[in-house]
């Protein structure tokens, strides 16, 4: 009895301890995706649905949880399929650093899928949905080599961008499914996050610049890997061009449009001169400001009546 009582204790004692080390390890699969995807997916998300007035905060909080969930998701899955390479480049991460086996974080991430879609029906059919051809397109990009060419790596990313801004937008919103599944998921609906899908796919090799290196390792073949000056070339063009047509669907003051075309200017040149691996970890930070920061309340009202002007809606 005694044996019982004493283990008892022991184990309530130690629990804490280890659920914060469990918890600790999930925050270090994610941690990389805070800045640049939690962050900005939210603020896009958040801007795009129409929110409940009777519980804004209730929906926001639900929508960052469940985009964390799916990302941890996400993140299970690359860790796993490339260990060698967070070794080398990114050794704090749980797997290389030794805080979980390569084994159990296997076992995890088959856990997460299961886990993950049963959150996503909880909300609603409509976010099942986009979880699940998010979970589609992750297991192209990591299981059937999608990842290891160019061009295709960024037509997923914006795919998988996408469903991730459409499942917290719908998390987010005031009435998660009121039409039919269809009418719901229906692009028109969302047209912010259509321009946002050409601005991914057209510029998100972005992030590679900064993992030439451990791509080249792992046998990936990026778009800064098949077109090395171009891609950089790019930046500046791209860039401005998608500030252009952002600003002239939304209309916003002249000193914002004009703030926000030059931002992008600065950080296109950034990626073009700016070449070492910390400078382009930062002109990827600022990439992401700049392409999830369309939706700052300062210049919303006009984005969706302008869009049904030109027939979008």
């Amino acid at each position: 009895m005694l044996s019982s009582a004493s283990r008892f204790f022991s184990w309530a004692d130690s629990f804490p301890k280890s659920l914060a080390y469990h918890l600790e390890t999930c925050f270090l699969f994610t941690k990389s995706d805070i800045k640049t995807i939690i962050v900005p997916v939210s603020i896009l998300a958040i801007g795009t649905a129409p929110l409940c007035r009777s519980q804004p905060v209730e929906h926001s909080l639900q929508a960052i949880f469940w985009l964390w969930i799916v990302l941890l998701q996400a993140n299970l899955s690359n860790q796993t399929s490339s260990p060698e390479e967070d070794a080398g480049n990114k050794p704090w991460r749980p797997i290389p650093a030794g805080r979980i086996s390569l084994r159990n974080a296997v076992i995890a991430h088959r856990i997460s899928i299961p886990a993950c879609a049963l959150l996503s029906l909880y909300f609603s059919p409509a976010v099942l949905v986009s979880c699940l051809l998010f979970t589609f397109f992750l297991s192209v990009h990591n299981d059937f080599d999608g990842a290891k060419n160019g061009f295709a790596k960024s037509l997923l990313n914006g795919f998988g961008y996408i469903m991730l801004a459409l499942g917290t937008t719908l998390i987010a919103g005031c009435d998660r499914e009121s039409d039919s599944l269809m009418e719901t998921l229906h692009w028109k609906n969302f047209p912010e996050l259509t321009i946002f899908f050409f601005v991914i796919i057209t510029t998100i090799h972005a992030q590679d610049f900064q993992d030439v290196e451990g791509d080249r390792e792992v046998g990936r073949n990026t778009i800064p890997m098949i077109l090395p000056e171009i891609s950089r070339i790019s930046m500046p063009i791209l860039l401005p061009f998608w500030s252009v047509i952002i600003v002239f669907l939304c209309n916003p003051p002249a000193l914002l449009g004009s703030i926000f075309v030059a931002f992008s200017m600065i950080i296109g040149f950034r990626f073009l001169l700016m070449r070492k691996v910390k400078e382009d970890e930062m002109s990827y930070f600022l990439y992401n400001v700049s392409a999830f920061s369309t939706k700052f309340p300062d210049h919303l009202a006009n984005f969706r009546p302008r869009l049904v002007r030109l027939g979008c809606r």
